[in-house]
């Protein structure tokens, strides 16, 4: 089943070159055809020398008169010569149209990615390369997984290709279009789409895959139980994250990034050990025992990350710690690390 993106890649194409070669092909018959009726008569041949001579005569050939020609005979030789070189430039400019046009390069391109799809295993499938799925590719590219971009604009194939990802030309709530994309071998799928096209977008995979695991993003936070019910895995409400670290990081000058946990009041943020605050010079043990409530999860430090428990040095100002808690936890913790909080103490 999956296959069949790779055949239907081959006869769009075949279809392309056939669509643009048939009108050529008929005005070529018809003006045979008209051509050989002139012939049979004005001259009064029989059938298989009139369609000679009109093919040698449109064909602009000149082997000779297959018969000696009347002086209307000749005069509608000198007609058919003329639609002979009509249907020649006809047909020409058909043609340059054709390879002028880029469809025969991108019909091209089109069956190269349809059989690297074929081949593509546990890779994840991106809805959509705006700003929220680009970052998505790079991501999953970084992680060195293989995936595979649907999006409805080919402008975007040489961005996705940019960014090592396999693009695919097509609207991904079309069942077609996904399963071109390999989505019953793939891994995940990503939707970066409006909301009500992601719900479609989820139906129409799970349907397909029981099992894949599929993530959407949310513009409207009121889509979030819509999108689970349509068959998505987890919601990531793109404004709803964004704005929780805007706020963060506005409120708390140690804070650098947030990332909110949905469906809790927790959330992930990388905040920095402020100068004379009251964190520094702690060894992140006794920090962890004064905020209880906060979990701390690592270290960096001179661009390394490392766990809680690797770290037994005294805290410095400038550590960046990742810590996990609730706002009103993070609070806390926040001002012990805030600049100068040991003379505030």
């Amino acid at each position: 089943m999956e296959g069949d993106g790779h055949s239907g890649t081959r006869t769009s194409a075949r279809r392309l070159v056939a669509q643009r070669l048939s009108g050529p092909l008929a005005a070529a018959a018809v003006a045979v055809a008209v051509a050989a009726t002139g012939y049979v008569l004005i001259e009064g041949w029989d059938w298989f020398d009139a369609i000679y001579m009109s093919t040698i005569t449109l064909g602009q050939v000149g082997y000779g008169e297959v018969h000696p020609l009347t002086g209307s005979g000749r005069a509608w030789t000198i007609v058919v010569i003329v639609a002979g070189f009509g249907v020649f430039v006809y047909s020409a400019a058909s043609l340059t149209a054709l390879f002028l046009s880029g469809e025969v390069k991108s019909a091209i391109r089109e069956k190269a990615r349809a059989r690297v799809r074929a081949h593509l295993h546990d890779h994840v499938v991106i809805c959509g390369f705006g700003r929220v799925g680009r970052s998505a590719t790079e991501a999953t590219v970084r992680s060195g997984r293989a995936c595979v971009v649907i999006d409805t604009h080919e402008a975007v194939e040489p961005a996705v290709s940019a960014a090592g990802a396999v693009f695919l030309c097509g609207d991904a709530r079309d069942a077609t279009v996904l399963r071109h994309a390999g989505v019953g071998r793939a891994a995940a799928l990503i939707t970066s789409l409006d909301d009500p096209s992601n719900a479609v977008v989820a139906l129409t995979a799970r349907s397909l895959s029981p099992d894949l695991r599929i993530v959407a993003r949310a513009t409207d936070v009121s889509w979030r139980n819509r999108l689970m019910r349509a068959g998505v895995s987890h919601v990531v409400p793109v404004y709803e994250s964004v704005g929780t670290s805007l706020a963060a990081t506005a409120l708390d000058a140690e804070v650098r990034g947030v990332l909110p946990i949905a469906g809790t009041d927790m959330r992930v943020e990388e905040v920095e050990v402020g100068d004379s605050s009251q964190a520094e010079g702690l060894e992140l043990r006794a920090l962890m025992e004064l905020v209880t409530d906060v979990h701390i999860l690592g270290l960096q430090r001179d661009d390394q990350l490392r766990r809680w428990h690797e770290a037994d040095e005294p805290l410095a100002a400038g550590d960046m710690l990742v810590v996990m808690g609730s706002a009103q936890a993070l609070g806390r913790l926040n001002a012990m690390l805030r600049h100068d909080s040991r003379s505030e103490a």
